[in-house]
């Protein structure tokens, strides 16, 4: 049976805080997570009250005893202990609830999910004094540094000795408007954990560091804080300003999870780091930057593993949202993997990353170490060149070693605008998981006048293809484009009779010719055996998009794009095939063929009626076409073409003009004959 004879007195909010005790705030929000409340100095009471009443909070239902029915949050029932301790406690459990026991300890038990204390009669005197804060229990008190008799003479003295006290409970550090420079004093301050450090804003507060070493660390295993995790450390609101000293570090995260960094802003490390993720023995995962600008620093941000830690992935579930960097003339945005630390795997996985890089000078907007890895994230990276400052010459993103490095497995655009001189850096690109896109066009008229080659992949063995489609528009300086599509399939046949022999299909003239003018393919094969991809761009290119895919393992087909010279005056290379005179794969509709695509460019000396080219199929072609190419070549005219087991014989209508190399014309041929819908003419 429910006792219905409960006292209905109702206690007022001052009532009920003159007796409040060690657990008395979270009386104010019932069990949730405490606000802060005004610490060091600071009244409880004071700060609780406000100026008025502000009506009935709760009501008493008189002693803890079974049959109670609480069908309210804040019913209280009252607990007198032996020692003669009166405590008010509610239920903080499942409504309605009726009460079995008579204490709350052999009745649901006391704590988050059961009873909760909100006052203790007898310390209502302790709670107004100057510091009450102190006595309330869940609630996370605020330190402000300016209340040290040191600040602001030693910065760095008082605000370690206030995150000491700190480090007890937990809450918020509060740095007042203003400049402080932390460099005279020494720095190096270690952030406990579960502590918000705060300023009053950016550009409000603004700490100055030109020291040796970091200016504020989250270290798990510091000398200081040893052991320790937390969930709920971050930098707020604040400015951070460096100097020229190489060896500073603004800030620097440390084996640990969940730092926060919210609404700050680095700027002027010009030597050093402005924001260090440092894996030294741990991971550090769940870092999130929020409304955060790092600028003119000669490293951005650092993600790094020190060698010989653990197997274990480095940097996961970090979040950037709204990051915003601005790298200046030789330095880097973003770089994983640090070169002191190349024998240490770094990945940055199940990432979140919205960053946007403006960039002048000749800098590195993101570049990865020789283990350094982006993999299974998702985002957008966006670089620009700002309206004001100095022209772009510098990379967007540098991937020296793709085998080990670089976007893995990344959900979301890479892009970038075309800028001055944007052949020399990692153009507009996207990896949307498995198809990617490039462009290695030239964006402006009449300034890239000369073909240019490029070291496109390391093809993988036996299994692995790197396929796609290159499409483009050269020669615009003249008035008619030429422009080609091509699909293709490159992949290392290596044991196979006959090498390599692709998928290789175009349509238009973009690759019809041998001059560098043309677009061109070949693959080499170096000393080791491996083979490697090249395309050499042909000049006045308008755009060059190419769009591919490729197997990375477990053969290993890995891309460089690097800018190179000829492969065909390079000793060590050996070529296996070309676009211009080798054969490739045919193409069909049903069982007949539609084109072959065995031709041969050939260029002679004049002074001949006829010439030969060997097609050295072992038996006549089905098929073969001749067209002159060269002015020379047109002005006499071909008569006839013939084909034997050996040669394909190109009979001019007389002798050709005299001179070296004057005469070029093109050959085509197949074994199957088209049938009368394909049959060249």
């Amino acid at each position: 049976m429910v006792d219905l004879n409960d006292s209905n007195e109702s206690m007022s909010r001052r009532k009920m805080l003159a007796s409040m005790g060690v657990a008395g705030a979270a009386v104010l929000l019932y069990g949730a997570s405490p606000g802060v409340v005004e610490g060091v100095g600071g009244s409880v009471m004071n700060s609780v009250y406000g100026n008025g009443q502000l009506g009935n909070l709760f009501r008493a239902r008189g002693v803890f005893r079974p049959q109670v029915s609480i069908k309210h949050e804040w019913d209280i029932l009252e607990f007198t202990s032996a020692d003669g301790l009166t405590t008010g406690y509610r239920w903080a459990g499942a409504l309605p609830y009726t009460t079995t026991a008579n204490n709350p300890a052999a009745d649901g038990g006391v704590g988050d999910a059961g009873w909760v204390a909100v006052y203790q009669i007898g310390l209502a005197a302790a709670l107004a004094e100057s510091g009450g804060v102190a006595l309330v229990g869940g609630a996370k008190p605020s330190w402000r540094v300016a209340d040290s008799a040191m600040w602001p003479s030693d910065p760095t003295a008082a605000l370690k000795a206030v995150l000491a006290m700190a480090s007890a409970t937990g809450g918020q550090v509060l740095i007042p408007a203003g400049t402080y420079s932390f460099t005279a004093t020494g720095g190096n301050i270690e952030l406990p954990p579960n502590v918000v450090v705060s300023g009053e804003g950016v550009g409000v507060t603004s700490l100055v560091w030109n020291g040796a070493g970091h200016l504020f660390r989250y270290w798990r295993n510091s000398a200081t804080w040893s052991g320790a995790v937390g969930t709920s450390h971050a930098i707020a609101d604040m400015s951070i300003n460096g100097g020229s000293n190489p060896d500073s570090i603004a800030v620097e995260i440390s084996d640990t999870y969940g730092f926060k960094l919210r609404n700050v802003s680095f700027y002027g490390f010009t030597a050093g780091d402005g924001l260090v993720l440092h894996s030294r023995n741990y991971w550090v995962e769940g870092t999130t930057l929020e409304n955060v600008s790092i600028s003119n620093c000669k490293r951005h941000i650092v993600f790094k593993r020190q060698p010989g830690t653990a197997s274990m992935d480095s940097f996961g579930y970090t979040t950037f949202r709204n990051v915003s960097l601005n790298v200046r003339d030789d330095q880097i945005g973003i770089l994983v993997g640090d070169d002191a630390y190349n024998d240490a795997q770094h990945e940055v996985y199940n990432a979140i990353l919205e960053v946007n890089i403006w960039k002048t000078g000749s800098s590195i907007g993101v570049a990865f170490g020789k283990n350094g890895a982006i993999r299974d994230s998702s985002g957008i990276f966006r670089c620009e060149q700002p309206p004001e400052g100095q022209s772009f010459t510098g990379t967007f993103i540098q991937i020296q070693h793709p085998e080990t490095s670089g976007f893995f497995n990344f959900d979301g655009p890479v892009r970038t605008s075309h800028l001055n001189h944007a052949e020399n850096w990692k153009n507009t690109w996207r990896d949307l998981r498995y198809q990617k896109l490039r462009d290695i066009g030239e964006p402006k008229p009449g300034v890239q006048n000369y073909a240019q080659w490029f070291r496109v992949c390391r093809i993988g063995e036996d299994k692995s293809l790197f396929s796609g489609r290159v499409r483009m528009v050269t020669d615009y300086g003249k008035a008619s484009y030429r422009s080609a599509s091509a699909e293709f399939a490159f992949g290392a046949r290596g044991k196979e009779v006959g090498g390599m022999k692709p998928v290789f299909t175009v349509d238009g003239d973009g690759f019809n010719g041998t001059t560098d003018a043309y677009a061109k393919f070949a693959v080499y094969a170096d000393a080791e055996g491996k083979h490697w991809l090249y395309f050499r761009r042909p000049k006045y290119t308008n755009y060059c998009v190419f769009e591919y895919t490729y197997d990375m393992y477990p053969q290993g087909t890995f891309e460089y794009w690097d800018k190179t010279d000829s492969p065909e005056s390079e000793p060590s290379l050996t070529k296996v095939w070309d676009s211009v005179s080798y054969p490739s794969q045919a193409s069909y509709i049903g069982d007949e063929i539609v084109f072959t695509g065995q031709r041969a460019i050939a260029t002679a000396n004049g002074g001949n009626a006829s010439y030969q080219v060997a097609h050295q199929l072992g038996v006549a072609p089905e098929w073969y076409m001749a067209t002159a190419l060269s002015a020379d070549a047109n002005s006499i005219g071909i008569s006839s073409v013939t084909a034997d087991a050996g040669n394909i014989v190109i009979a001019f209508k007389s002798a050709t003009p005299a001179g070296t190399g004057n005469i070029r014309f093109a050959v085509e041929w197949g074994r199957k004959q088209f049938n009368n819908r394909f049959r060249p003419t």
